[in-house]
């Protein structure tokens, strides 16, 4: 059961957060983070993601379901994965110095959400921050549709995404912080 409750407690994972100085420490603490969630609470971030997706159009939901799921379960299993074989194959290179807003942006956002959700949140940042800063991927996987059909993609080896220069337009949004580079739509 994970003990990441109340703003403390996200606080406190925050602040562990921000004490990473290279991709393999951040990966080491985000292990440590994200083996303090049980299945339960990955089924529930999938309750959430299933809650938030209910208004969205049929067509349009079908698609992004998967990808959402990927998002999580994917990330949470490969970052189990490569923690417990050391973690020798993440490069130890320093962190981009938008770590530290990221960090902030997080522990901000997750503040602001009510008290029984926090943990969630906190775990749906600890995810994208496995992808973005460790892995060097999108936060959200290649194939992951957005509106008006254009999807993350991955051409020549570069991540695209359509909707990357619109990251002023959502509070809290990822964008700021993903590797991938706006597509050319």
């Amino acid at each position: 059961m994970n003990t990441i409750r109340g703003p403390e407690g996200a606080r406190q994972v925050c602040a562990r957060l921000r004490s990473a100085t290279t991709r393999r420490e951040l990966a080491a603490a985000l292990y440590r983070e994200v083996s303090g969630y049980s299945l339960f609470d990955l089924q529930a971030m999938r309750g959430r993601v299933e809650k938030d997706l209910q208004a969205v159009p049929t067509g349009y939901r079908q698609r992004l379901y998967p990808r959402m799921m990927e998002m999580i379960f994917e990330t949470q299993h490969a970052l189990i994965t490569t923690m417990r074989r050391g973690g020798a194959d993440v490069p130890d290179e320093p962190l981009p110095g938008e770590f530290q807003d990221f960090c902030k942006m997080v522990e901000e956002t997750c503040l602001a959400v009510d008290e029984e959700e926090q943990h969630l949140e906190v775990l749906y940042f600890l995810l994208a921050a496995f992808n973005m800063f460790v892995l060097d991927r999108p936060a959200h996987p290649v194939g992951t549709p957005f509106p008006g059909g254009f999807t993350v993609e991955v051409r020549n080896g570069e991540y695209l995404c359509p909707v990357r220069e619109k990251a002023d337009d959502v509070e809290n949004a990822l964008c700021p912080y993903c590797p991938a580079k706006q597509s050319d739509v």
